[in-house]
């Protein structure tokens, strides 16, 4: 997986990823691009990113 923007979804304070299309995926990347630059807290990482989706 390349770095990007990610989508994520908050449940009783859980945090859970959201699964996108392609299509949907590149449509987040592109409106990210419109409140460049993002500021990133590095030092607070969420864990490690897991690709559901991808198969094999």
């Amino acid at each position: 997986m390349k770095d990007g923007v990610v989508l994520m979804y908050m449940k009783d304070g859980v945090l859970y990823p959201v699964a996108l299309t392609n299509e949907q995926n590149d449509m987040l990347q592109f409106t990210a691009e419109l409140f460049s630059p993002l500021k990133v807290a590095m030092d607070k990482p969420q864990g490690k990113a897991i690709n559901f989706i991808k198969k094999g």
